[in-house]
């Protein structure tokens, strides 16, 4: 069955388990004016996806399933509120993929393509920026290993983010996780509910 999903992948470089990166997101979203409440008088309801000696947490939200540009938007605040990377990950039909780097001030860096992209972004489809994804590389990846993975045929492009995930420090599961794939019992798996308070600090 193909898939259309949509999730975004914070990088994590203290590697803060669950319960301290809950307690410091948790912080941050209450500077921005949100506080922790239950899941029926929620505005905005996530759900974060955590593995070992992992650098990155994968984010999902129900809402994310209306169309992408409530993740985007919400993944350029996170990156923002957090002072940190954030990559917003769309897969379309299981044909092709766009991960779009946001940068630590909430601004998009670049996008990487793959799979069979021309269809929807037509002939004209950059290739990634080296100097903004090679920072992310992992201790036994190279460049040319993260191209040939980027660039590789895949009859459904999952397959090759599952490949591309351990070049830079991702789970190869995690980042296919979407909010629907979250099951309670999981213990690397962690709801969080906020509504708005209107206070910034």
């Amino acid at each position: 069955m193909r898939r259309f999903f949509t999730s975004t992948q914070i990088y994590n470089p203290k590697q803060l388990d669950c319960d301290g990166f809950k307690a410091y997101f948790c912080e941050k979203m209450k500077k921005d004016g949100y506080e922790v409440c239950d899941a029926d008088s929620a505005e905005l309801s996530y759900v974060l996806a955590f593995s070992e000696n992992c650098k990155w947490v994968t984010l999902s939200s129900e809402s994310y399933e209306q169309g992408n540009r409530t993740a985007q938007a919400d993944t350029a605040r996170i990156a923002k509120m957090l002072k940190t990377t954030c990559i917003n990950t769309t897969v379309i039909d299981s044909d092709c993929a766009m991960l779009d780097l946001y940068d630590d001030k909430g601004k998009k860096a670049d996008t990487l393509v793959m799979g069979r992209a021309d269809d929807y972004l037509g002939d004209d489809i950059p290739a990634p920026a080296k100097a903004v994804w090679e920072q992310f590389l992992s201790a036994d990846s190279t460049w040319e290993k993260f191209m040939s993975v980027v660039q590789g045929d895949y009859v459904f492009v999952e397959d090759g983010l599952s490949e591309l995930a351990p070049v830079i420090g991702m789970d190869s599961g995690n980042i296919l996780f979407e909010y629907e794939d979250a099951n309670e019992s999981n213990e690397n798996i962690c709801y969080l509910s906020f509504r708005r308070t209107g206070f910034k600090k």
